[in-house]
């Protein structure tokens, strides 16, 4: 429904409350009116898979807080056939709104204030995408098979019953699932009871869950088979398709101990009887897992370990992505944001909380390292453009929410939840989050709810310090000047500024933050832009490391004797601290903070034994600098540059992988391989050549991504259409999606057309076309962006609703092309709701960050290349 519709619906239903003292303007922008609240639902579904379509009934227990004529729920793409109150009083009208997404019941009196029972048959919808309950198609053998599985965050659940689908309508869950002869149903809950039902299904009913979300009920039902181990008095599960239950048996393992960590750093006990991790053999567009409680579900590429496709880097995904969703059970399901406007409270904490565990269980992993050289940066360096948010953002529709799912979030909510950790000392810390989970279990809060519980473990005040980074956008930059030996001691200060990559996300703002240092006696002040720091150190030595642990949510610009120093000594800098540099420092080039002339220099002082997680970040920042100079007269001799600096590095961890070989150097081979393949590397272009051509099957599980991603981007067009038929032949989902993606990837602009044809054929499956497409962007971004505009239908068909606005046009992200710039500006003018453009604008923002960040690049990378 266009706008006009909305607006009209909403003065019929304000006329409507006048005559009945509902007071309906209580009800904030995009939530449902407050007179009648959920208390349980007790819910029956029988799923017709065959037919991609579903029967359900469900009875109500609400609460009507006054009289009311009017009951109003959240309901998408369901055809309600009845409703009834208290058992016969029917509505003299039920309204479908689309555009809202809810279901208005009209009664001929007033309901009544007190409990009632509200009961609805409808038929619904079995998706394709993941949303609502949706179907995931793979092969067993030559068999098709279907399982099907439900998400429902963010705002999914109306798809499948309906509910007051708002977090802070929580209520108890019932639910009994047909079920066929030879399948199994699985939910968030152990079963209570199994009954013989007619056309061969019998009735599986499901024990009452706690009080929850709508968001995090969950229903599952195929041929699976399920592994169990105790952990105290919890039954951990993994549900798999069958005869892959030995692959779940990492993540069972990895469960269990993320459990006892988890119960002792809570404090409070997991508590539901049972904690499913379910694999579906798919994928999606949106998102990898969901945290369904008790029932959390993965697809199965961040679940399984496939001997055959698992490599290292993959293997520690898996496990924090199991850390993630696991610490979710307590931030989001236990104690849940009141409204999405503090997602991150769900979102940022358990991102947190699973590079904590992860951190904990796996000390060789240095997760902390790897966490600021890689995850904090998608955050910073997306915050630091005209297209960031506060992490707090009003949300007031559907398409808002949607788009609010996004690094900022994740990554710099995640950031700033460490740094406040550091400020007030992990003890305090843990000591507030425990008093939270006590006092707020089962219920909803806000972001200051949290504040107040620090602040209170702590002795000292931390909202107006978190309010500076979670109320604005912006990423703060701590300038240093140029340290002087005065008496002696080393005497420099801290100034605030702002890190930007563009005009609007340099605009001043202030921020109170928390700054530390290297160095004895005082190393913490709080630096504001109206109040520099002066700090004298002890001693006229090596200038400090700013950000030592690289725990502070800012840049650090170094004045150049500062910098000098710090390079020197690269080497005996912590391994956080190392990685803090190399990311400071190519990004305050590209933001022309300070001469890019530092990065290129500060590489090639890098010794060839640092570590490789060092080294796997400059593959990845060269690889970055080769895709903005992509195309231009002195790209091949910036790659042949950067083979020769990265040939020390091949030698060192070699093609293949070794017995008994450290992660981390499994880790940087896989990178490797992937980044030189770019370069035009000729070894190991033929490396990959004759692995795959001799025998695809046999390649090691440690490089299989990498060399099939060499293989596929360098391919003829008669090795790619033997890849294209391996894709079509192979029964393992795992394997067949990596192979439809790696089509995807392919340099040729004719290969990438025949890849895009194979999107709207049914040869792959809807998830593998829609992994087809993003693939295509990868190498064609301007290709893929004008080609799913060409065919906006199709290819919205191939993703969940909530995903549509934000997908075609985050195709386009990755060019540097500002000639696509109006081209995506128009398809969002033309395709999309006002409210449903921020995708549009994150893509177009990138792509000028790019463009620019060419123009910035091209000339210290050639004077780099001729250097050698």
């Amino acid at each position: 429904m266009p706008k006009a519709g909305r607006l009209l619906s909403f003065l019929i239903v304000l006329a409507a409350a006048k005559a009945a003292a509902m007071p309906v303007g209580s009800a904030l922008p995009g939530r449902l009116p407050p007179e009648v609240v959920p208390v349980h639902y007790d819910m029956r579904v029988d799923p017709d898979a065959a037919h991609l379509a579903f029967t359900g009934s469900e009875t109500i227990t609400v609460s009507v807080l006054r009289p009311t004529r009017w009951i109003v729920m959240n309901a998408a793409d369901l055809v309600i056939r009845e409703a009834r109150l208290d058992g016969g009083v029917a509505p003299i009208d039920m309204s479908l709104d689309t555009d809202a997404q809810t279901l208005m019941l009209t009664f001929a009196k007033p309901v009544a204030a007190g409990t009632h029972r509200l009961s609805l048959d409808w038929t619904g919808k079995i998706f394709q995408s993941a949303a609502g309950l949706f179907a995931v198609d793979y092969k067993d053998g030559a068999a098709d098979k279907r399982m099907l599985v439900t998400q429902f965050e963010a705002t999914d659940g109306r798809r499948f019953a309906p509910m007051w689908d708002e977090p802070g309508r929580k209520a108890t869950f019932t639910i009994s699932v047909a079920t066929p002869e030879g399948q199994s149903s699985f939910s968030n809950m152990p079963i209570a009871s199994i009954q013989t039902g007619a056309n061969g299904k019998n009735w599986v009913s499901f024990r009452q869950t706690p009080k929850m979300s709508s968001y995090l009920l969950f229903f599952g039902q195929g041929e699976v088979e399920r592994r169990t181990r105790m952990v105290g008095k919890t039954e951990i599960g993994v549900i798999t398709r069958r005869g892959v239950g030995d692959q779940g048996q990492y993540a069972l393992d990895s469960a269990a101990r993320l459990l006892t960590f988890y119960n002792d750093y809570f404090g409070t006990p997991y508590p539901l009887p049972k904690l499913d991790m379910v694999a579906a053999p798919g994928s999606s567009q949106f998102f990898d897992a969901m945290e369904n409680w008790g029932g959390i579900l993965y697809f199965d590429k961040v679940l399984l370990v496939d001997p055959k496709a698992t490599g290292e880097n993959q293997r520690q995904l898996i496990f924090s992505d199991i850390a993630h969703e696991m610490a979710h059970q307590w931030f989001g399901d236990l104690v849940t944001m009141r409204w999405w406007d503090d997602l991150w409270l769900n979102e940022g904490f358990a991102s947190w909380m699973g590079s904590k565990a992860t951190d904990a269980l796996n000390p060789d992993w240095h997760v902390a390292a790897q966490t600021a050289g890689f995850a904090h940066q998608v955050g910073i360096n997306n915050d630091a453009r005209a297209s960031t948010h506060p992490i707090v953002q009003r949300i007031t529709s559907v398409d808002q929410l949607t788009a609010a799912f996004d690094s900022i979030a994740y990554s710099k909510g995640e950031a700033v939840i460490r740094m406040l950790e550091g400020a007030v000392g992990p003890d305090a810390f843990r000591a507030g989050i425990r008093r939270y989970m006590v006092d707020h279990a089962y219920g909803n809060t806000v972001t200051n709810d949290l504040w107040a519980e620090i602040a209170k473990a702590a002795g000292r005040p931390v909202k107006p310090m978190m309010d500076s980074f979670t109320l604005q956008p912006g990423v703060p930059l701590i300038k240093a000047s140029a340290p002087v030996c005065r008496n002696n001691a080393l005497q420099l200060q801290f100034m605030q500024g702002r890190y930007g990559t563009d005009p609007a996300s340099r605009k001043p703002q202030s921020w109170i933050v928390p700054v530390t240092w290297s160095g004895s006696g005082r190393t913490e002040a709080d630096v504001t832009a109206a109040h520099p720091v002066a700090v004298a150190i002890a001693g006229c030595g090596v200038p400090p490391v700013i950000n030592p642990g690289q725990l502070g949510y800012y840049r650090t610009l170094y004045s150049a004797p500062h910098f000098e120093a710090l390079a020197g000594g690269f080497a005996s800098l912590a391994l956080p601290d190392q990685v803090g540099l190399l990311q400071d420092t190519i990004a305050l080039g590209n933001g022309e903070y300070a001469p890019l002339e530092r990065y290129y220099a500060l590489i090639d002082r890098v010794a060839p034994d640092a570590d490789p997680l060092v080294w796997r970040l400059i593959v990845g920042q060269l690889s970055v600098i080769d895709g903005l100079v992509a195309g231009d007269a002195e790209q091949p001799a910036f790659d042949a540059r950067a083979r020769a600096l990265l040939a020390p590095q091949l030698d060192r961890v070699g093609l293949s992988p070794r017995k008994g070989e450290r992660a981390d150097i499994a880790q940087l081979r896989e990178t490797l391989i992937a980044v030189l393949g770019r370069f035009g590397e000729p070894k190991v272009i033929e490396a990959a050549r004759q692995m795959v051509e001799t025998n695809l099957d046999a390649i090691p599980a440690a490089t299989r991504g990498a060399v099939l991603s060499v293989f596929a981007r360098n391919a003829t067009p008669d090795q790619w259409e033997r890849l294209h038929q391996k894709a079509r032949s192979e029964h393992n989902p795992l394997l067949a999606g990596s192979y439809w993606s790696a089509l995807g990837g392919a340099r040729d602009p004719a290969l990438a057309r025949k890849a895009l044809a194979l999107v709207l054929s049914d040869e792959p499956t809807v998830p593998n076309r829609a992994s087809m497409l993003r693939a295509v962007s990868g190498e064609h971004p301007e290709m893929a962006f004008d080609w799913a505009v060409a065919h906006a239908d199709a290819v919205n068909a191939l993703v969940e609703k909530s995903s549509q606005p934000s997908f075609i046009v985050s195709l386009a992200a990755g060019s540097g092309d500002l000639a696509l710039v109006p081209r995506v500006q128009a398809f969002a003018d033309r395709a999309l709701p006002a409210d449903a453009r921020q995708g549009a604008v994150k893509a177009i923002t990138s792509i000028q960050n790019r463009a620019h960040m060419r123009k910035v690049e091209i000339g210290p990378a050639a004077a780099w290349a001729a250097s050698h």
